[in-house]
């Protein structure tokens, strides 16, 4: 192997570990968003399928529907308050468009990871349009994607350095179990 073909096959590895973590820490990413928009979304419909209960129903069957001591038009304006507020939350935080933004980010850096394990494959057979071709997705899906908050990286690379690692036990010991591979890595890793 030239020179020149083990510099190149060092940074399409590199890309290929780089897109590799991005992956895991967009699904992670993409995971978060969308379970707090579905949780909000359940509270949300929750509380508005009460009110609208509350609305509806018999005076007499007010009582099962109010926490005691309250009355029921005023527990009415609560729930609508809450429901409104959480309608706001839910408008701002905008958790349905960033788990959209993180699934893009994940599809175009798995696509960057496959690309390169492919080039890896074929190594002696890379020609510079290939290569130039993996390093322009691979720039563009830094350019385009969502980016990972600088607060969450580390605790995300952490996530990914730690899949890596159970996946290999797994590979040697399938029958392992994985809270018992965490804890045997944390001892591992945290203490002498």
């Amino acid at each position: 192997m030239t020179e020149t073909e083990n510099a190149r096959s060092s940074e399409i590895e590199r890309i290929r570990r780089v897109a590799d973590q991005l992956c895991t820490a967009h699904a992670a990413l993409r995971d978060r968003f969308a379970s707090r928009q579905s949780a909000i979304d359940i509270v949300v419909l929750l509380l508005s399928a009460w009110t609208a209960s509350m609305g509806f129903v018999d005076p007499r069957l007010t009582p099962w529907l109010t926490p005691p001591h309250l009355d029921a038009q005023l527990w009415i304006g609560i729930l609508g308050s809450i429901t409104f507020g959480l309608a706001l939350i839910q408008f701002k935080a905008d958790w349905r468009g960033r788990s959209e933004a993180h699934k893009r980010s994940f599809t175009m850096y798995s696509e960057v990871k496959r690309e390169a394990g492919y080039l890896l494959a074929n190594l002696g057979k890379v020609s510079d349009r290939d290569f130039q071709r993996l390093a322009d997705r691979y720039d563009m899906a830094s350019d385009v994607g969502a980016g990972v908050p600088e607060k969450d990286f580390l605790k995300l690379k952490r996530r990914h350095k730690l899949k890596v690692a159970i996946s290999r036990i797994l590979d040697e010991k399938p029958g392992s179990s994985l809270w018992l591979i965490k804890l045997k890595l944390l001892l591992r890793d945290n203490y002498k």
